[in-house]
């Protein structure tokens, strides 16, 4: 073998190594040899040993002649692939290189490789000429034909157009039949969507096929030549500035970076604050007052005799929803009380929002019948990973976490799960964000506001809730039944009753001052004369949530007026005596905040009876 024949063998031994991404070092121990011998290789000092050329070969992805005998062209890498299985075949392809070109028939059966299913395969190339490197494709049942000056679109380096991405291949069908698609994907780029949805309406179907049909795409990037299969009715997303694609992960996705919920932090409405969460995630960055006040379950009360904790759910007996997505820009869906046999439907429809980036409010996820906000699933959808109002004790206990098992529940929430905890319940009530629509003015948000301030203070009974005044008015009767306060007989109920009650003041505390706030805020749109009625109808709802909150701090609540031990009668009448002050006094408090309420029906009519046209835009 003449010096010309080792200069073009050392090249070639370089420039695989670098290809394969092995440092002189790495490859020596590789081969069990020393540095120094790969060195002279490459430096065309002398040739490799016969007994290290099977184990040079195999190491650099190639045949021992593409070394010894360099040609033309040399395979760098080949690969028959589906979309979802790959089968490397590059030596294979190397031995069959002549020189200056190859021309082969494209089959499992030629190549030696089977892969199972439908999906349409294919064989993809990389390789090099004195020219640069290369890279080509081929559909199965056709010929791959390469020889040098002929693939120039195909090099990696830098293409003409100055593109980092370029789709160069489109099929829809399956193996029994298909069509091009690349005229459809050319289309869709005009629109820049972030995922290019798989089904029948996007892309032409064979009318005989009653098979899964697949989209596949052949692209190439600065990182090589790829192929990827969708089947219909899931999606192709675009990721890393759209340079690449991949396939959405039907088995989890989740959500990162949701806040956490929980009481005392000035959020006491679950469903707003659930809402809050979702918003901020989303990009819209309201506050809670705010939410609280677009809504209108600023203006809330509810009550019911049975003295249950549904009382405090925001959309218990109004409809708050509607108004709410209405100013925020956003169609909305609601599944109540989804039947089994539809749960199904429902699961992958929540799946398809969370995959879109999409939160889904829920209520009973965790613990008890109240909101929280699904943020990612795993198991296919077969667990929700939530934020609910009950999750503060759990982190409290990981945080803490000693032992091993739960060491290692701590790392699965943080680790695994993003820090979200799994649901305990099917929801009896999902609310899922639509398309963004316009959104309304703040001057007419704030309109509907007020129409809804008037709308809940004055509406009838619904579903065995009293609302606004009726509300109050029955909530002044309950305290003043005091057969339902009879420590002596019943002191669990009575507790109960309590524990209840207590949370009504918080949730009444919570909305007025939301409301106030949000009065403050949006008093600048109106004119001089319905502004002064707005700061009333904001300082009288402060005034009701400023006397509630004196009466719990100086109270301790009623919860707590009941919750003395006693062991003497003495004790006892000293308990009972205690709590019917407290409800006394109460029920006091409860007449003038209805006396406020009526004021702030009354000046929020002559706001809506106003000169609006006036008003600052």
């Amino acid at each position: 073998m003449n010096r010309v024949d080792i200069e073009k063998t050392g090249k070639r031994i370089a420039f695989l190594r670098k290809e394969r991404g092995y440092t002189g070092e790495a490859l020596a121990e590789r081969l069990q040899v020393s540095p120094q011998a790969v060195s002279k290789w490459e430096n065309a000092r002398c040739l490799p040993e016969t007994s290290v050329l099977p184990a040079l070969a195999e190491a650099l992805g190639c045949s021992i002649d593409s070394l010894l005998c360099p040609g033309e062209i040399l395979i760098l890498e080949a690969v028959y692939t589906d979309g979802q299985t790959a089968v490397p075949v590059t030596g294979f392809i190397n031995g069959l290189a002549r020189n200056q070109d190859i021309n082969i028939p494209v089959n499992g059966a030629f190549l030696g490789v089977s892969i199972p299913g439908q999906r349409l395969k294919v064989l993809t190339i990389k390789y090099q000429t004195p020219e640069g490197i290369f890279y080509s494709y081929a559909l199965q049942n056709s010929s791959l034909a390469l020889n040098r000056g002929n693939d120039r679109k195909q090099k990696s380096a830098c293409y003409e157009d100055g593109q980092s991405f370029q789709i160069v291949g489109a099929w829809y069908g399956n193996e029994k039949a298909f069509s091009s698609a690349m005229e459809k994907m050319a289309h869709y780029a005009y629109f820049n969507w972030d995922k290019i949805p798989v089904n029948q309406e996007a892309f032409p179907s064979d009318t005989a096929s009653d098979d899964t049909e697949y989209l596949t795409l052949v692209y190439l990037n600065k990182e090589g030549i790829h192929v990827i299969s969708c089947p219909e009715n899931e999606a192709i997303y675009y990721r890393n500035h759209r340079t690449s694609l991949f396939l959405e992960d039907r088995t989890k996705c989740i959500l990162k970076g949701i806040a956490r919920l929980s009481w005392g932090e000035g959020m006491d409405c679950p469903w707003v604050g659930s809402m809050y969460a979702a918003l901020q995630y989303m990009g819209e960055n309201y506050a809670y007052h705010q939410i609280m006040g677009m809504s209108g379950a600023c203006w809330r009360l509810c009550f019911t005799e049975v003295w249950d904790y549904s009382c405090t759910d925001a959309l218990v007996a109004f409809d708050y929803a509607s108004p709410l997505f209405q100013s925020l820009g956003y169609s909305f869906r609601m599944a109540d009380r989804v039947e089994k046999q539809e749960r199904k439907a429902e699961r992958l429809a929540v799946m398809e929002d969370i995959r879109q980036g999409k939160p889904v409010l829920a209520i009973n996820l965790r613990v008890a019948p109240e909101w929280g906000v699904i943020t990612g699933y795993t198991e296919e959808g077969g667990r929700f990973l939530c934020r609910t109002y009950f999750d503060r004790e759990i982190f409290r206990e990981l945080e803490q976490a000693d032992s091993a098992a739960d060491k290692e529940d701590r790392r699965i929430v943080f680790e695994e799960n993003e820090g979200y905890l799994f649901n305990d319940f099917w929801p009896f009530l999902l609310l899922h964000f639509g398309q963004k629509e316009d959104a309304p003015s703040p001057m007419e948000t704030l309109k509907a506001s007020l129409g809804t301030l008037i709308s809940s203070f004055r509406a009838e009974a619904s579903r065995g809730y009293a609302q606004g005044k009726g509300a109050y008015e029955a909530w002044i009767r309950g305290l003043a039944k005091d057969a339902d306060f009879r420590l002596d007989s019943d002191r669990e109920n009575v507790l109960r009753r309590l524990c209840v009650n207590d949370s009504m003041l918080v949730s009444l505390i919570d909305a007025r001052q939301s409301a106030a706030c949000y009065l403050e805020e949006t008093a600048a749109l109106l004119p001089e004369c319905s502004r002064r009625h707005l700061e009333k109808i904001g300082a009288n709802c402060r005034d009701i949530a400023g006397m509630f909150a004196d009466f719990r701090d100086k109270t301790g609540g009623t919860a707590e007026a009941c919750s003395l031990t006693y062991n003497t009668d003495s004790e006892f009448r000293i308990a009972v005596s205690k709590l019917e002050d407290v409800r006394r006094e109460q029920a006091a408090l409860l007449r003038q905040a209805v006396l406020l309420e009526e004021e702030n029906c009354r000046l929020a009519q002559l706001i809506l009876d106003g000169p609006w046209e006036a008003c600052v835009l």
